[in-house]
């Protein structure tokens, strides 16, 4: 008899930097991370790779149309010539209007997929940077992606907290884009025959996870299979702002006893999404 409780802790961005990925692998060998989604075009795709296999962590793609360079070169209307990507505002903007080559997207896409298993690793999900996966042009395509590459799991991007959890600002027109268009995307998933869990949780708790925070969360957990979204590392001064300290925060929080127990206590059972039993 399975528990009442399953839980996904997916940490993202893996293959952003060094120092996101050893606080990445520090939260899956010595705290409750059980996943990560792994950037192909990241700056240290090529290091993580090996830190994946000698680790063992379980990994999905972190499909990726926002930052960075594509692999495939020019995206018409969506990159500049040298495929340069042009950040989550004009990502957003493009697929709204449908001025995007879908095509063009498809292929890049695909060629991220595909980097992961020419560099030996099998992914056993697909989520998307920037929750780009929400518009239904894109929510079709990875659906048809992970079938055509035989990946039975994907991320829901419906918020599984009660709306009145939601902060002020902007992170709250963030949570209505989700709410708004999530529910259909996770329709959509199901209705392609590809697993994944009942909510994801973590988004209002973006930039502010810590280890008061999270054992509440845990605390609040309710019958099901469910997904956390985690961004765990050790900051990084050569870039952004959400590489800062607040990352070494959440990883403390990720290795904290009180989160442990609070899972142990609440018989919570940690799983990835390649458990056939947990992504249903």
């Amino acid at each position: 008899m399975h528990p009442m409780i399953s839980l996904i802790i997916n940490a993202d961005d893996l293959g952003s930097n060094r120092d996101r990925d050893r606080g990445i692998l520090e939260a899956f060998r010595h705290g409750i991370v059980t996943s990560a989604s792994l950037l192909a075009n990241g700056p240290s795709f090529i290091t993580a790779v090996e830190q994946v296999k000698d680790s063992n962590i379980p990994v999905g793609v972190h499909l990726n149309l926002a930052d960075g360079s594509t692999i495939t070169g020019q995206i018409k209307g969506l990159t500049d010539d040298e495929g340069l990507l042009p950040g989550k505002q004009k990502l957003r903007q493009c697929l709204a209007a449908g001025a995007c080559d879908r095509t063009a997207i498809r292929n890049e896409l695909a060629a991220q997929i595909e980097r992961l298993f020419d560099s030996g690793l099998r992914p056993d999900h697909l989520d998307s940077h920037q929750h780009c996966q929400l518009f239904p042009c894109l929510t079709t395509m990875i659906t048809e992606l992970a079938r055509e590459y035989d990946i039975h799991a994907m991320r829901t991007t419906f918020p599984a907290e009660a709306i009145e959890q939601d902060p002020d600002g902007s992170l709250r027109e963030e949570l209505a884009l989700y709410r708004r268009l999530g529910r259909d995307a996770h329709t959509t998933v199901i209705d392609a025959g590809i697993k994944t869990p009942d909510g994801l949780w973590g988004m209002p708790l973006l930039d502010r996870l810590d280890t008061t925070s999270l054992s509440q969360l845990l605390e609040d957990l309710s019958q099901g299979c469910w997904e956390l979204m985690t961004h765990p590392g050790f900051p990084y001064d050569q870039g952004k702002p959400f590489d800062g300290p607040q990352r070494q925060i959440e990883l403390h929080a990720l290795l904290s006893a009180e989160a442990k127990e609070v899972i142990a206590r609440r018989n919570i059972r940690l799983c990835t999404f390649g458990d056939l039993s947990c992504a249903f």
